[in-house]
């Protein structure tokens, strides 16, 4: 069986990259400052996951304080609520507030906003390896306070994913659903939009998607349940909640080595979890190493 690694999600800031926030948050550097530092901490994480010899991995939203603010802080009608605690974890985000799906702002652009590091989204790299991320359309409601009808904000998210997509020319996309939703039909038009990789949290129980188009690939704890819908089932094994270093990933694998061709074998959770020391050795263990 062909192993194909991915790393996925927010990664731990160096301890420069905090001292750094810490001077932005007190005014004492402006937004231009940090966006180069953050381009700079980039650079050094691309250079590490090629050395690490990663098939996949996102983008480590360095930009973000969490997952929700890149849509919530683009998005017309969407503000920015209290605190709320993700999952049983010691992980804060600010709430969205969704009173409308309004206009797309400028996504692709260096520009100011409130409550987060400048604009652009993402701080892109030209690489066959490398992977937009998104929250999950379901997950992202589910984390959200939500006025008005949820199938109408739903279907107005992903007219919003829709314009991103095109916007930026994206080629492969990831999506993380962290909250088990079962229906992932909303997903149809973004499947033939782009190459999709979805990782979902749980199991996948009764799957249900619209239209021909598979995802590339879902990556869950029960490939046997969605291997169908798509083209190359996936399985969180390297757990981002330990600092244990030595993941046996080969060995984990051996059950499931007659029964696919290939496996794309990926993180349980952001390694933004993790002390960055511990992050930096763990990328090496997704090829079976130390």
């Amino acid at each position: 069986m062909e192993l194909i690694s991915l790393l996925y999600g927010i990664y731990p800031r160096s301890e420069g990259l905090r001292k750094a926030y810490g001077k932005w948050e007190k005014g004492q550097i402006d937004g231009a400052e940090i966006s180069q530092k953050i381009n700079e901490e980039s650079s050094v994480y691309y250079d590490l996951v090629r050395e690490a010899s990663l098939n996949y991995f996102t983008d480590p939203l360095f930009n973000w304080y969490d997952i929700l603010r890149p849509i919530a802080l683009s998005i017309e009608g969407i503000t920015l609520g209290p605190l709320a605690r993700y999952k049983a974890t010691n992980t804060f985000y600010r709430e969205p507030e969704v009173a409308r799906i309004g206009k797309l702002g400028d996504v692709k652009s260096f520009r100011e906003v409130d409550e987060n590091p400048p604009f652009p989204v993402y701080h892109e790299l030209d690489s066959e390896s490398y992977l937009h991320f998104l929250p999950g359309i379901n997950s992202f409601l589910a984390m959200s306070k939500v006025k008005g009808d949820i199938s109408e904000v739903r279907n107005g998210l992903k007219r919003r994913y829709l314009e991103i997509i095109e916007s930026l020319g994206i080629k492969r996309l990831l999506i993380y659903e962290p909250f088990e939703p079962k229906d992932f039909s909303v997903y149809g038009d973004i499947n033939e939009a782009t190459s999709t990789f979805l990782v979902i949290g749980g199991s996948a129980g009764k799957f249900k998607i619209d239209g021909g188009n598979k995802f590339f690939s879902i990556i869950g704890n029960d490939p046997y349940s969605y291997a169908k819908y798509c083209e190359v089932p996936g399985v969180k094994i390297i757990d981002a909640l330990s600092t244990r270093i030595g993941d046996d990933v080969v060995q984990k694998m051996k059950p499931l080595s007659t029964d696919f061709d290939k496996m794309i074998v990926a993180n349980t959770e952001s390694f933004d979890f993790l002390p960055r020391v511990i992050a930096d050795k763990k990328v090496f263990s997704f090829k079976g190493g130390e």
